[in-house]
């Protein structure tokens, strides 16, 4: 048997609830803050726990920015993952250091910046790309160099399979569960169908992994009922068929989930 609680979210057996936990209203965008425990009892793990928490579309240097960033730290989380839009408005060099390691400098392994403090022992800071910071590309194939040269992904001494053999999509591994970061993005080189070299690579690496607890996490919703963005038809692959247990989105500035029943 298996559980797991986030947000007030408990999974156990057939049966999953939502509640919403914690959310901060911000200037002209919303950042949905979620704390997370997952627990997983098995022979193999019992016992173990891990607590992390998840951000998007946060990127945007400012009080409410630093509040929620204060707010986490209060909770003592392990590690934390985002949906995407790390760094407003354009993905830019000169900006995402304002945008993302003011804040959460101490969670950032390989830390490129110039706030001061010390790098943790090993990343604790998971982003996914969002369109906004797509804005700022360069190359052949163009990719969005700023966010690419500000992070190393997943990090040096991170649990990974290690196969996707770039940073803009990848996975790491911490207790018991595989956590698989999606790039959603149009932009995407190995494009975000299911049938791309991104969605392929997704379903082998889901039905490779033997940890107890699967976690997808993108930028783009592949369900919204939002009239702002909405669904991402793209994005809507076979995720449960495919073994994964929980998907996390950004993109629209609201929080919906779905609720199982059975």
């Amino acid at each position: 048997m298996k559980s797991i609680l986030f947000a007030g979210m408990i999974v156990s057996n057939n049966f999953l609830h939502f509640r919403k936990l914690n959310s901060t209203r911000l200037t002209g965008r919303f950042l949905l803050v979620v704390f997370l425990i997952l627990q997983c009892f098995s022979a193999a793990v019992l016992g173990q726990t891990i607590r992390f928490a998840n951000i998007g579309d946060y990127g945007d240097a400012g009080q409410d920015e630093q509040d929620v960033s204060a707010l986490i730290r209060s909770w003592n989380v392990d590690f934390i993952f985002t949906n995407g839009d790390n760094n407003y408005p354009d993905g830019e060099t000169s900006t995402i250091d304002d945008n993302i390691g003011q804040y959460y400098r101490e969670y950032i392994g390989n830390y490129q910046g110039s706030y001061p403090g010390s790098d943790p022992p090993t990343n604790r800071f998971f982003p996914s790309l969002g369109n906004h910071d797509w804005h700022t590309k360069s190359g052949n194939p163009e990719v969005p160099h700023p966010y690419l040269d500000y992070f190393t992904l997943p990090g040096a001494g991170i649990l990974t399979s290690g196969t996707s053999g770039n940073e803009r999509y990848y996975d790491f591994i911490i207790g018991p569960v595989h956590f698989f970061a999606l790039d959603s993005d149009s932009d995407e080189p190995d494009g975000r169908i299911s049938t791309s070299t991104q969605g392929q690579w997704l379903q082998t690496q889901l039905a490779a992994s033997t940890s107890s607890w699967k976690v997808v996490f993108m930028h783009h919703a592949p369900f919204s009922s939002s009239s702002n963005h909405g669904s991402v038809s793209t994005m809507q692959w076979p995720y449960e068929d495919w073994g994964a247990d929980v998907v996390f989105a950004g993109h629209d500035h609201t929080y919906e989930r779905i609720v199982m029943t059975s």
